[in-house]
């Protein structure tokens, strides 16, 4: 009858009899309450025996090249009907294809990174395509040349890059500031990365002599020569102070080192580091941070 609710301090008599129909209300009440959190156990099995079954189906994804589909779609690029099983979802942005499609888009892209081929109207797909759905789709011949692209792009894309100078030698490397030789792992030869070039059995001061000679009648001479003088005027190599051999600033600070005669060189003054007297020598060379001053204004530190 009382709409409100009971006191915070309410206590029930202690004399109090409850009447037959409160006593049936309480057990009803109470049949609820039961019938509840039963119902919230039952729930909470059922969502843990779902979780444990997802978690399943993912780890066999996982284990699985391809997903394939579970139900019937049709190919956006073809419009045909896949049946369960006949397609592939693609694993970064579940959408669906026929195999044949996914492997033409493999076979015939020109760039490395294969992109999901799904576009429409409104939207094109930037999700790529991972390895292993390519190598499952295609034939070991189409994959080594999807793997042979790859690498060439991130050889050209990548900062300090060398290719070996060996004729249809395949190998190349990413070389630090302080490397002046890459020893090819795929046809064995030195190259020297100060006169990009291989000179077995001569310094880089022989090589670079050699070539000046050379290149007067030696084409291939003539390029190479004229390579290494474009570098030095374009402010990108320049003569050692000391041997006059051809060197560079592959990355970093501006020191470097002379690969022949190993004379420390200050890159933004073109001199030598140190004095006569040799490292640690300030009384001569760039004197970069000698009395707390750098050695010119775009000094990126000499060590």
């Amino acid at each position: 009858m009382c709409a409100a609710d009971r006191p915070a301090d309410y206590r029930e008599p202690d004399n109090y009899v409850p009447t037959d129909e409160e006593l049936q209300m309480m057990a009803q009440q109470q049949e609820l309450d039961r019938q509840a959190l039963e119902y919230q156990e039952r729930r909470r099995r059922q969502e843990g025996q779902q979780r444990l079954e997802n978690y399943q189906q993912l780890l066999h994804a996982a284990d699985q090249s391809l997903v394939v589909n579970t139900e019937d779609f049709t190919c956006p690029i073809c419009f045909d009907d896949i049946a369960p099983g006949d397609g592939v979802v693609l694993r970064d942005c579940l959408h669906m294809f026929c195999k044949s499609c996914l492997q033409a888009a493999v076979t015939y892209s020109e760039e490395a990174a294969v992109k999901c081929p799904y576009q429409d109207d409104n939207y094109t797909c930037p999700s790529f395509l991972q390895d292993m759905e390519i190598k499952a789709l295609v034939s070991n011949e189409v994959f080594q040349k999807y793997l042979q692209l790859s690498l060439s792009q991130a050889e050209s894309q990548a900062a300090n890059s060398y290719h070996c100078k060996t004729a249809d030698c395949r190998g190349w490397c990413i070389y630090e500031d302080e490397v002046n030789f890459f020893d090819c792992p795929v046809c064995g030869k030195k190259n020297c990365l100060t006169c990009k070039a291989i000179h077995e059995g001569i310094n880089c001061k022989q090589y670079q002599e050699d070539l000046q000679i050379r290149a007067g009648n030696d084409k291939a001479a003539k390029q190479t020569n004229d390579m290494l003088e474009k570098l030095i005027r374009d402010g990108d190599a320049m003569r050692c102070p000391h041997c006059r051999v051809i060197v560079q600033k592959k990355d970093g600070c501006d020191w470097i080192k002379c690969s022949f005669c190993k004379t420390e060189i200050c890159w933004v003054t073109r001199g030598p580091r140190w004095g006569p007297a040799g490292p640690g020598d300030i009384s001569g060379g760039c004197m970069c941070r000698v009395n707390a001053q750098r050695c010119h204004d775009n000094c990126q530190n000499c060590h």
